[in-house]
Parts: C-alpha cells; structure tokens; sequence
C-alpha cells in the first residue's frame, strides 16, 4: 500500500514539474540565453536527447520528502519481535488504541535467539485515520513502552531483545 501511495504521489510530482526538469529552454526572450542557434544542433527529423530524471523523480524511487507525510493515514504498521540474545526470551505484548484505551492485542511469545516475527498489524484494529496506539513490552522483569500513530510518517515497532540481553522496542520517524 505505502508503494502505491509512493508511486501515485510520484507521478503527480512528475505532472507537475514536466516543465521544469530541463529540456529546451522556454519561448520567452532572456537576456542571458544566446540567441544563435548551435553548431551542433541535431538535423530536423532526429530525435532529441531526454535528459536525465532528477534524483528522486521516477517511479521507482520512494518517497522523496516526508514534508506531509504525518498528515497522509497509513496503519499498515507491524509490530515484530526480535531476540538478538543468545536465549530464549519470553515477551508479553500489549497494544492499545489510545482514544479509547482498548487492548486491541494481547499475547506472550517465547522468541528463540537469533529469532524475529511478526505478531500484529495496527491495520488490523481498523483505525479512523491517523490514531495514537501505544506498544507495551514486558521481559527480563522490565517493561517499555512505544507510542506511534497510523499515518506515513510512522515506520514498523520492534521489540528488541539486544546482544546484551536488554528490552529495547524502537520505530522509525521521518
């Protein structure tokens, strides 16, 4: 989904800056552009060099600037467990919806070393929109808590049990 959503606003930027990646200069009269034609100018009928895309310009790059991102809904997040430790760990998880303090997911999962998993999806609590959902954490006798919201601008939780056997749940931001 979040490609779609990257490819669609892509190509709207494209639409929209066709004038100004490069090319043949505007019709207008500037003082500063030469007036005579170039000796190497290509003969009628043959095909005129296409420039080079801007960095960030084709379908194929992500997303280039995370300036709306927090106001675009998005609730395709993961929560994963990870155990970089070197035993197994037990991890009680909780996820709340923070409008409405509701658990829209609870379990315990016993995560092997060197082990990751995906256990829940914050789409899977349907969302209205951009809404707050706090990740509870609780192993080694320690709880950690996240909170993210369900827009673009929110990247997946991990829970993290770290090399030095030490609970560390983290998401990325833009």
């Amino acid at each position: 989904m979040r490609r779609a959503s990257a490819v669609a606003a892509t190509l709207a930027l494209l639409l929209l800056t066709a004038g100004c990646l490069g090319g043949a200069p505007s019709s207008g009269t500037d003082s500063a552009t030469p007036t005579e034609t170039p000796t190497d100018a290509a003969p009628s009928g043959s095909p005129t060099p296409t420039p080079d895309p801007t960095p960030g310009a084709t379908p194929t790059d992500e997303w280039t600037s995370t300036e709306r991102a927090s106001e675009v809904p998005d609730a395709d997040t993961e929560v994963n467990l990870e155990n970089r430790w070197n035993r197994s760990v037990e991890i009680r998880l909780r996820v709340v919806r923070l409008a409405t303090n509701e658990t829209v997911h609870e379990g315990t999962y016993t995560v092997e070393p060197g082990a990751e998993r995906l256990v829940y999806n914050l789409a899977e609590a349907n969302p209205d929109g951009i809404e707050s959902f706090r990740i509870v954490a609780t192993a080694l006798s320690t709880t950690k808590r996240v909170t993210v919201e369900t827009s673009a601008c929110y990247g997946n939780v991990h829970v993290e049990i770290t090399e030095e056997g030490e609970l560390y749940p983290y998401y990325a931001i833009c």
